[in-house]
């Protein structure tokens, strides 16, 4: 079933329903409960696929039934084939197709995913509750309620045009069941206490639905209550608001869970960047560049030298542990975090390197991501042969939306120290804080990066 492509996947049992509607139809055997497995059986292999959790899985099974029961009869009274036998297949084929189509679509949409694939294991009783409610309801619609009940010898598609039709009845159900499920989506309710309370309201609003529209609210005002109209009223309003109340659960608690995976994602992303950054500075060949230069300094007996160059390596180290926590920075603080990194550079590479900076004033004001402009200058370093013949010129400039930093591009005869992770951390701190992508350009002569001014 793996290799089956899920749309010969909705094809094969769209078909199959039509066939078994033929064969049962032609010998007289009742095909309800049949359809019925095949629609959950397609419902859970088009979830399983697409890998969502089980309790999602179990609220589309009954969704995708219910769904399926009012098109059928829907499309089996729209179509007006000369036989009733390919009206009735024609229209359960063309239900399951928009149902199995729908379902994969809101499947790829809204991604609730289980965490893992035995997690289908340990919550199959979701699954079984599900199967034995959409059996029960659908038992109890067709042995009660269309033979001895209120819906007896009644048109069901008449009976749920005139229900739908009342929009402000449809519209208050609608915008209680918004308030209902986003009013009870921070509170940390045990499961029977969640279960008890969403039985009620779904309960509660199905009769005042049913209610209003018998009372024929607001349209046509009908005093005299009919006791058979009510009962199939709130029939009819349960079936929409349990078709509502499962619509709008999914639909927010998909939200939440991408909220919640975005936020887990951004996280990660910053301590990622945080480490990497981190490592950068604390790495053996920075501490031992940056040690030998201070050996220089002082066996050259220039101790007001060493000391500068002390303290700029000390405000490196603060400024990384001030900022840790930090999201963004001013320019005008990254700036001069990257004038002492320079500072040093300058001391190892002294005619081999030189930074020239062109901010607008109005500029330092804006934000960046800390140290960017830092692993910038330490990524030029990394990646050309920087010497007193061939020197490498840096050039910042900002224009108001973006900072530009270029260098000219001297290749190196071997292949640099690098993981090749310092852009992509960039980029993905940008993209996680701001939306806004950091832009790469680069030829023969030149690299350039332009950052996002926030």
């Amino acid at each position: 079933m793996e290799r089956i492509r899920t749309p010969w996947l909705i094809h094969g049992f769209a078909a199959l329903h039509a066939v078994v509607t033929i064969v049962c139809t032609l010998t007289g055997i009742p095909d309800s409960v049949i359809l019925t497995l095949l629609t959950m059986l397609m419902t859970v292999l088009i979830c399983y696929r697409r890998n969502l959790a089980v309790e999602f899985t179990a609220i589309c099974i009954i969704l995708v039934n219910i769904l399926g029961y009012v098109l059928g009869n829907l499309g089996a009274e729209l179509f007006q084939l000369p036989s009733a036998l390919l009206n009735h297949a024609l229209a359960t084929f063309l239900t399951t197709e928009i149902l199995g189509w729908a379902l994969d679509l809101f499947a790829r949409t809204y991604h609730i995913p289980s965490g893992r694939q035995d997690a289908w294991k340990e919550n199959l009783g979701w699954l079984v509750f599900a199967a034995i409610a959409v059996f029960a309801l659908r038992m109890f619609i067709e042995l009660v309620l269309f033979k001895k009940g209120p819906f007896q010898g009644v048109n069901v598609i008449q009976a749920f045009r005139s229900f739908l039709g009342n929009s402000l009845v449809l519209l208050g159900m609608f915008v209680g069941t918004i308030f209902f499920v986003r009013s009870g989506h921070d509170k940390h309710y045990s499961l029977d206490v969640a279960t008890i309370g969403t039985t009620l309201f779904i309960g509660l609003i199905s009769i005042l639905g049913g209610l209003l529209h018998t009372l024929g609210v607001p349209f046509h005002w009908r005093p005299q209550l009919d006791v058979e109209a009510l009962s199939r009223n709130i029939v009819i309003a349960l079936l929409v608001e349990m078709t509502l109340f499962g619509i709008t659960y999914m639909i927010e608690y998909a939200l939440n869970i991408r909220r919640e995976l975005t936020s887990q994602r951004e996280k990660r992303h910053l301590a990622e960047y945080r480490y990497m950054a981190l490592k950068n500075q604390v790495n053996p060949h920075f501490l031992f560049n940056s040690l030998n230069i201070l050996d220089s300094v002082i066996q050259e007996g220039d101790p007001e030298e060493a000391s500068r160059y002390v303290h700029k390596l000390a405000g490196i180290y603060r400024y990384m542990l001030q900022h840790d926590g930090s999201k963004l920075v001013r320019l005008s603080e990254e700036d001069t975090f990257v004038t002492m990194y320079y500072d040093l550079l300058k001391i190892r590479f002294p005619e081999g390197i030189s930074v020239d900076k062109g901010i607008r004033e109005e500029d330092f004001t804006r934000l960046v991501v800390p140290c960017t402009l830092q692993l910038l200058v330490e990524n030029v370093t990394k990646h050309n042969a920087i010497s007193a013949a061939h020197p490498v010129r840096i050039r910042v400039r900002s224009d108001g939306e973006f900072l530009t930093l270029e260098n000219n591009r001297i290749p190196r005869t071997s292949p640099p120290v690098s993981t090749g992770l310092g852009l992509p951390y960039i980029r993905k701190q940008y993209l996680d804080i701001s939306g806004k992508d950091i832009l790469v350009e680069e030829n023969e002569d030149v690299f350039r990066v332009r950052i996002p001014l926030l």
